[in-house]
């Protein structure tokens, strides 16, 4: 976006622009970079040119709170610059930013000027309040639900508790009586599931408390997806989905439990988009060239993710067309992803399928 055709200066006199502009700068962030800190003097207006800028409220040691966020065409500090109040939010670069930082001094003098622009500032400051009070609102209720799926599953966990233990004893039992091939096969299959659905549970619990536990160790991809077929055969015995697996004996430091999570998540969402049509899903990795990360890429031709959730669909509570579905899977499998200092992302196309993405470092 050119300076001239900021939102700000429209119905302005180009003569008038140029003034200003004489004792304005502009200037470039990179992602992450902070514009200016909670409490700094409020001294200038930006104007944002390209790129996302999002605002946020100091909570504690090293995490802060995103109350608002605004886009190409937007400006920002004006409340500061008029109130002569230090910044009650920081300001940080989501992605590359240019903007254009017009000081104070010169704004007011500007505004003394020129009468057009101190209409947008009103609606301007009237948005930001909105917009900081939408927010505020989604963080509360995201905060509640949160609290109370923690409540829910240490509750399901003890209650649980001496079920799963009735089974895992039952299948040991089995086991050792019945001594053969196909039963000791489908008792560790089932001693496995049930260790498995405890650590669920408290998966669910830590995510809930914002929290992700990691227990790595050395592993070989090839031998940990073949453990991960054996344990979720009946994914690989659809008669109408092909599913695939093509992985190399590449070793990395990483939770097995935890990477089963992430392929689970992501594979059974896919089987669900299939419905009753055919298709196929594969599953590949390999090494990427810088020799420090790996790449799995798990795909589909399952028609796409539904364009009404493509925007969040990593948020907790995002679903789409599942009855029982919970809207937390995809939000756990980032956030595992993540927690191994890796990344998760998709590309999708509407009446073809999805690719996700998971990178991750090999750490070893």
């Amino acid at each position: 976006m050119q300076v001239q055709s900021h939102p700000f200066f429209e119905e302005v006199d180009p003569g008038h622009i140029e003034l200003i502009m004489v004792q304005s700068r502009l200037e470039k962030f990179a992602p992450d970079c902070v514009i200016f800190d909670e409490g700094a003097p409020s001294d200038a207006l930006y104007l944002l040119l390209e790129g996302k800028v999002a605002f946020q409220k100091f909570v504690r040691k090293n995490e802060w709170l995103t109350i608002n966020e605004c886009r190409e065409g937007a400006y920002f500090g004006e409340i500061g610059v008029l109130s002569k109040e230090p910044r009650a939010l920081r300001a940080i670069a989501k992605t590359d930013a240019l903007l254009v930082r017009i000081p104070g001094g010169a704004l007011v003098d500007f505004l003394k000027s020129i009468s057009g622009p101190v209409e947008k500032l009103l609606q301007s400051v009237i948005q930001h309040l909105r917009h900081t009070t939408h927010h505020y609102i989604e963080d509360r209720l995201h905060q509640e639900k949160m609290a109370v799926v923690g409540s829910m599953m240490n509750t399901i966990i003890h209650d649980f508790k001496n079920p799963f233990c009735l089974i895992s004893l039952s299948a040991q039992m089995m086991r050792r009586r019945h001594p053969d091939p196909e039963t000791e096969r489908y008792c560790i299959g089932i001693e496995k599931q049930v260790d498995r659905m405890v650590a669920m549970a408290g998966e669910l619990a830590d995510f809930s408390r914002g929290e992700q536990s990691l227990a790595k160790s050395p592993l070989f991809l090839d031998e940990a997806f073949e453990e991960f077929k054996n344990l979720n055969f009946p994914y690989f015995e659809y008669k109408h989905i092909a599913v695939s697996m093509t992985v190399p004996p590449i070793e990395i430091n990483a939770s097995k439990a935890k990477l089963f999570r992430v392929l689970q998540n992501l594979i059974a969402n896919a089987i669900d988009a299939f419905g009753e049509n055919s298709g196929f899903i594969r599953v590949e990795a390999e090494k990427m060239d810088d020799g420090k990360n790996i790449l799995i890429i798990i795909e589909d031709d399952a028609g796409g993710i539904p364009e009404e959730i493509r925007d969040n669909f990593f948020e907790p509570f995002v679903t789409f067309g599942k009855r029982e579905g919970t809207g937390l899977g995809s939000a756990i499998a980032r956030s595992i992803v993540e927690a191994h200092g890796g990344s998760l992302d998709f590309q999708t196309e509407t009446g073809k399928g999805t690719i996700f993405n998971i990178r991750m470092p090999i750490d070893l």
